[in-house]
């Protein structure tokens, strides 16, 4: 038979707990460490076990064309209470959206991040997806109690300094 070398190289985010509230952000191929971390929530909810809000978002070009794991995310948005699905394509409108305009428009960010001391980030995919990112995490923080931007600017730096955000980017 014929042989393949190769060789695999673990992920540097430390996978969240079950219980944690999630917000994971991921663009194309990035999406594959977060559908990781949304099985084992659902493989804790079925066991029985309490699971945190999970709230992803994901984007590519086309819904047709590149909407990974479709049928398994939707299911998962009927069926369990606990997680939000916020998808984004690029390409299938005339005013382009992002995945990072997405943070910025919806309120899970800033209840899931700010408002929750145990809530995670993990952000996945382009290389270019972090600064806009962060920029819009300031932006639906900002919607909060907090007014002063020095302070928002430094919650966000927070979650990284802190662990609270991971990402492995490309």
């Amino acid at each position: 038979g014929d042989h393949l070398w190769c060789r695999i190289h673990a992920g540097s985010m430390e996978p969240p707990e079950p219980k944690n509230p999630v917000v994971c952000a991921g663009i194309g191929s990035g999406l594959a460490p977060h559908m990781a971390f949304l099985r084992d929530h659902v493989r804790a909810a079925d066991a029985g076990e309490a699971v945190g809000p999970f709230s992803l978002f994901f984007g590519n070009r086309t819904i047709a064309d590149e909407f990974l794991y479709r049928e398994e995310l939707e299911k998962y948005a009927e069926k369990y209470d606990w997680f939000k699905l916020h998808t984004a394509f690029s390409r299938d409108q005339k005013v382009k959206i992002y995945v990072q305009d997405l943070i910025g428009k919806t309120e899970d960010s800033r209840q899931l991040l700010l408002d929750r001391p145990d809530g995670l980030l993990y952000v996945c995919g382009n290389r270019n997806l972090p600064k806009p990112l962060q920029e819009n995490l300031i932006k639906t923080f900002s919607r909060g109690e907090e007014k002063d931007p020095a302070k928002i600017a430094a919650a966000v730096e927070e979650l990284y300094v802190r662990g609270r955000a991971q990402q492995e980017v490309w």
